[in-house]
């Protein structure tokens, strides 16, 4: 409906004019709905089902052919105030082509995200290595995140709890890796782990329903640890609507931030090492090994070329360290990298 997109575009300048950066626009595939009102027909048996959503095969509230045409509509309006950001939140079974078709040709979004990483049940070299292949340069700019308000926290779906410390640095150093813009969840560059919300104190409708076939939403949007010996942890002075995590006190910031060697401190390196090298910035991606373990890819730019190994398993894996580590987590020992360990090395 041309009037319904007049006025989403109206709010969008009252916002712009109010001074935002840009917008993050959720489930923007199913922004548009079947003009002949059908219904979708049933999922097929079989299949992972927890929401009304998978009992559905989703024919005609998805994928609209004509979001395209509003999305270039919106770019069009944060373009004319200058340097905006717009990101799509994509959803479904064809998250990965619908990702490019939203921000193909720079006339559409800046970029967009999946679920191919929040939903994965392992962190598996082959999965990133799909990934990454399936965005070649000419496909536009991803955005990729590991956990988000959504899913359940990543440390708890991808590690055992012996190696959660160590795993959360390997998994914080392939983020700031990755091809692409990165979104951080709260509490991820904590290291915190997934809450066990008692059923008593859930709030989310979804997780309500669901309970206790699968890691509530609710146990990812739990209180932010700010001080581990404060009541709620520094959160808030009253009761808060979701109880704070029993194990995130000695993970809580204030402890972190002045421990030099505390994940907070991993993650701003990280960071930094990102904006300060290019082939990690804004440089290709090139994935040369990707086995049951050991994910390796290069990253290159403006004459600059990283080669980035990562030990995704809990047992270690051989490997030969050639080139000028610049940063490194985990073991590295005669010819082996150790579990969930990982280096970035630059090489000629």
């Amino acid at each position: 409906n041309r009037d319904v997109q007049d006025a989403l575009l109206d709010v969008a300048r009252f916002w712009l004019d109010k001074g935002v950066d840009g917008f993050r626009i959720d489930a923007i595939n199913f922004a548009m709905h079947d003009p002949e009102l059908r219904d979708n027909p049933p999922a097929p048996n079989g299949g992972k089902r927890t929401r009304p959503f998978d009992f559905q095969q989703h024919l005609y509230n998805q994928s609209h052919p004509d979001i395209v045409k509003f999305l270039e509509r919106l770019r069009e309006v944060t373009d004319s105030y200058g340097e905006r950001f717009t990101l799509a939140e994509v959803g479904g079974e064809h998250a990965l082509k619908e990702m490019k078709e939203f921000t193909q040709g720079g006339r559409r979004l800046n970029s967009a995200y999946g679920f191919d990483f929040l939903y994965a049940e392992q962190l598996t070299p082959g999965l990133v290595a799909s990934i990454a292949e399936a965005w070649p340069e000419d496909a536009g700019w991803p955005t990729w995140a590991f956990e988000n308000h959504d899913a359940p926290r990543a440390i708890s779906r991808w590690a055992s709890e012996e190696h959660r410390d160590t795993f959360a640095r390997t998994k914080m150093l392939l983020l700031c890796s990755l091809r692409g813009s990165i979104t951080l969840w709260q509490g991820e560059e904590l290291g915190l782990p997934q809450v066990d919300v008692p059923f008593e104190r859930l709030q989310d409708p979804e997780a309500i329903a669901n309970w206790p076939q699968t890691l509530s939403r609710d146990g990812a949007r739990t209180p932010m640890p700010w001080q581990s010996d404060a009541p709620h942890l520094g959160f808030s002075t009253a009761e808060p609507w979701l109880p704070v995590g029993k194990s995130h006190a000695r993970l809580a910031v204030d402890r972190q931030d002045a421990s030099a060697d505390s994940l907070l401190q991993f993650t701003r390196n990280c960071l930094r090492l990102r904006r300060a090298h290019p082939a990690l910035h804004h440089g290709s991606i090139n994935v040369t090994r990707a086995d049951d373990q050991v994910l390796v890819f290069e990253r290159a730019a403006d004459g600059e070329r990283l080669r980035c190994t990562f030990n995704v398993s809990d047992r270690p894996a051989a490997f030969d360290l050639s080139g000028k580590k610049i940063i490194a987590t985990g073991d590295l020992d005669d010819g082996m990298l150790g579990a969930y360990s990982a280096v970035i090395e630059e090489i000629a």
